[in-house]
């Protein structure tokens, strides 16, 4: 057996870009393979079911950070909330790269990729809604208000994601992810 050109990793955070600019319907499989600097026929090697194979291990991976960048996070009792917020925030800003990158869940939300992946999509913003909504009510926030913020924070996060693509300028991001933040803190 011949050995891998790329780790799994690397091939992973590849496509993981490529998927992130230009959702499912945008991204040919001649794309992926590219970005892999694979042939085709290798992507086929190792995602027998083709495009929706791989494109499911890329958001079961994206999905794996989050859970373990972000929800656990804000979920783990056993550490101070604002240390939780603040370690969450950080890595936010890392699996957004500092908002330079776009969301997946974006990405893959119309067309074909949320007929595809949208219940793995909505779970995992439900997810995140509730981990923030978790944290807020351990800083002290009454539940619709620690609800509330935690919508916001999926709102605010998305919507500037967008923005900071759209003007080639990551400052939107940068002061929505302090405002949240700050509304966090500032009890």
């Amino acid at each position: 057996m011949r050995p891998q050109k790329i780790t799994e990793e690397l091939l992973t955070q590849r496509m993981l870009e490529i998927l992130r600019s230009r959702g499912y319907d945008g991204s040919s499989l001649q794309d992926l393979a590219v970005a892999g600097d694979l042939k085709k026929a290798s992507l086929y090697h190792r995602y027998p079911g083709g495009k929706q194979n791989l494109v499911q291990s890329v958001l079961d991976h994206y999905t794996s950070l989050l859970e373990e960048k972000v929800f656990k996070i804000l979920m783990a009792k056993k550490k101070k909330p604002k240390k939780r917020l603040n370690s969450a925030i950080g890595n936010i800003m890392d699996l957004y790269q500092q908002g330079s990158a776009n969301c997946l869940h974006r990405a893959l939300s119309m067309e074909t990729g949320k007929n595809l992946f949208g219940d793995q999509i909505r779970q995992n913003c439900q997810h995140w809604i509730d981990a923030f909504e978790t944290l807020g009510k351990d800083l002290g926030f009454k539940k619709k208000k620690a609800r509330h913020l935690a919508k916001e924070s999926l709102i605010k996060i998305q919507g500037a994601l967008v923005l900071s693509n759209i003007v080639n300028d990551a400052t939107p991001f940068k002061e929505v992810v302090e405002e949240i933040q700050s509304s966090y803190l500032d009890k």
